[in-house]
């Protein structure tokens, strides 16, 4: 009737495997609300995003007779920092730069200027090279950066982690980019929102 498998030492029974969706899109968001235990949140996504998807979470939520409380929201969170603002911005511009010329949908779903998006989509081939990618970078403004990850001194970077949780994200992922590790798990060490 299924597949069965063979446990050793184990009692066999069903198991409870929770069921994570990754959506980004909001007809997704409500299909995942509906039917899942979770949902995977997107990375590289403004707080602004998570507010719609957190909206139409609750629609799928509700038709399952349900509350959005009961599904767990964690969420991958591109995180740069160092002492120095613009070193930590620097840090996370490549990784924005060709995610904004790969997912373009994306991008716009979290308000990116599709003049931006179109410019670096002139610069970038595909597959990107470094060289386009370092070309494109210059393209890319400090708010766009900031906008989708949290990138900056330790306490903006913290400050923007805490919007993320605010704004629906349940448990944030802690994905280190830039020159010092360290500073981040320090950073972050004891740290609550």
């Amino acid at each position: 009737d299924g597949v069965e498998l063979d446990y050793v030492y184990q009692e066999r029974r069903p198991k409870e495997v929770p069921i994570y969706i990754g959506a980004t899109g909001m007809k997704m968001m409500e299909l995942s609300g509906e039917i899942a235990d979770g949902v995977v949140l997107n990375y590289l996504v403004s707080p602004e995003y998570n507010k719609r998807a957190m909206e139409h979470l609750e629609i799928g939520a509700s038709k399952a007779g349900r509350s959005i409380d009961e599904i767990d929201r964690p969420q991958l969170v591109v995180c740069s920092l160092a002492e120095d603002r613009k070193e930590a911005l620097d840090g996370a511009r490549l990784m924005v730069t060709q995610y904004l010329g790969q997912q373009p949908h994306i991008m716009k779903a979290s308000g990116v200027p599709e003049e931006l998006l179109d410019e670096i989509g002139q610069v970038l081939t595909w597959p990107a090279t470094h060289e386009q990618v370092e070309a494109a970078s210059k393209l890319v403004p400090d708010e766009i950066v900031q906008m989708i990850c949290a990138a900056g001194t330790p306490d903006e970077v913290r400050e923007k982690v805490a919007q993320y949780i605010k704004d629906g994200c349940t448990c944030p992922i802690l994905y280190p980019l830039g020159p010092d590790v360290r500073l981040m798990i320090d950073t972050f060490s004891g740290w609550s929102p």
